[in-house]
């Protein structure tokens, strides 16, 4: 969570640069009240992200309250409010906020890509798409806005369109872990095994801790036969990761295939231990085997 805050908090040091920015902006005259308002909230948004900074969000939340009240023509800090909201868990206010953000400045990229990832989260992948897409037309050179559309897309199968939108995202930020797993998984859809691996490799090589992507390694190797490596994937995104209920299932199918019977039904155990709603999936699994 910490390295999470820490990413987002290098977002609201953006933001504010934002704010600056938009103060110069414009065709009308800028009032000395309009600057006093603008000082203040942009005050408020650098404060802000200092909470944010020591994981203190409802702080951080109403400190971004003040900024909004300070000047509720800032797109800024509607934007900076709404990235708080969704580090809260809360889709809902955060998606007020970059709607609000938009309307304020239909140029400010970043929103769009935002507010893309809830509509992605909610099941709306058009809307993930073109929000994505529309931020792609303001600055072509965002990585996140490439790898938000190239998920969606994922999401509706277009495989193609998905990895496309993924090669772009790499190009523009090759030392990103996030978005070489996140290829991986559309080219291991596409059976494109190798490629998949290679990306793993590459995710892991960026973000050592990265369990997910030893597991996901482990059921590609698992897929082409090595099942001595994929058990070898498994062991250590579970060492990364003890309460990664996917990862005992997949251990577990892969021990039952080299006889070790009974950890394999330890795994199953744990799995629907950490995961009530997979023990249908490993009734299954087992029935099938049987």
């Amino acid at each position: 969570m910490a390295r999470k805050l820490t990413i987002e908090a290098n977002a609201l040091r953006a933001t504010f640069g934002l704010t600056l920015f938009l103060l110069a902006s414009g065709g009308a005259a800028i009032t000395p009240a309009q600057t006093s308002r603008a000082a203040t909230s942009a005050s408020y948004i650098e404060r802000g992200r200092a909470w944010v900074d020591k994981g203190e969000l409802s702080r951080a939340i109403s400190d971004l309250d003040l900024a909004v009240a300070s000047d509720p023509n800032s797109a800024a800090a509607y934007y900076s409010r709404g990235v708080i909201h969704s580090l809260n868990k809360n889709p809902e206010a955060a998606l007020r906020d970059f709607d609000r953000a938009i309307r304020l400045d239909q140029r400010m990229a970043e929103a769009w890509v935002r507010r893309g990832e809830i509509r992605r989260a909610r099941g709306n992948l058009d809307g993930a798409i073109s929000d994505c897409t529309k931020a792609l037309e303001i600055n072509p050179g965002l990585a996140d806005a490439w790898l938000g559309r190239g998920i969606a897309r994922r999401e509706l199968r277009d495989f193609d369109g998905a990895v496309a939108d993924f090669d772009q995202a790499v190009r523009l930020n090759p030392k990103s872990a996030e978005t070489r797993h996140h290829r991986a998984a559309a080219l291991y859809l596409m059976g494109k095994l190798d490629e998949a691996i290679a990306d793993l490799n590459a995710a892991i090589r960026l973000k050592p801790d990265l369990a997910m992507a030893y597991n996901d390694r482990g059921v590609a190797r698992h897929r082409l036969g090595d099942v001595d490596g994929a058990v070898a994937d498994y062991d250590q995104a579970l060492r990364l990761r003890p309460q990664l209920a996917s990862a005992h299932l997949n251990r577990g199918v892969a021990r039952r295939e080299q006889g070790r019977l009974a950890e394999a039904d330890q795994d199953f155990a744990e799995c629907i231990r950490l995961n009530p709603n997979l023990k249908p999936a490993v009734e299954q699994l087992l029935q099938a085997r049987k």
